[in-house]
């Protein structure tokens, strides 16, 4: 049991240094890489399943790798990781909830 809670504490505190690290994107948001008519060179632009800006559920992010792209990626890895610690934070706190029988 003294390892679950371990576990538990490691993962609250991994929580708060991400949360720490910088802005987090919100659900329902991603990055999608498109190419204009005959051009050379990838843009990316944030698509969302709502709408976010103002009347719109897009937008640009200028070129693949610029500055806002990279920072609203690192916002999606943020979200993603943070929805990993939630799932296994619920996983482990289950078991601490129902121990497994003992005679």
């Amino acid at each position: 049991m003294n390892a679950l809670h371990q576990a538990l504490k490691e993962l609250r505190a991994h929580r708060q240094r991400i949360e720490a690290s910088g802005p987090i994107s919100p659900a329902g948001v991603w990055i999608e890489v498109y190419r204009p008519g005959g051009r050379d060179v990838d843009y990316a632009r944030l698509k969302a399943e709502k709408a976010m800006w103002g009347k719109s559920r897009m937008k640009g992010l200028k070129r693949v790798g610029s500055a806002e792209h990279r920072d609203w990626q690192n916002r999606i890895k943020r979200r993603d990781a943070l929805l990993e610690i939630e799932r296994r934070s619920l996983a482990i706190q289950a078991m601490l909830d129902t121990p497994i029988w003992e005679p």
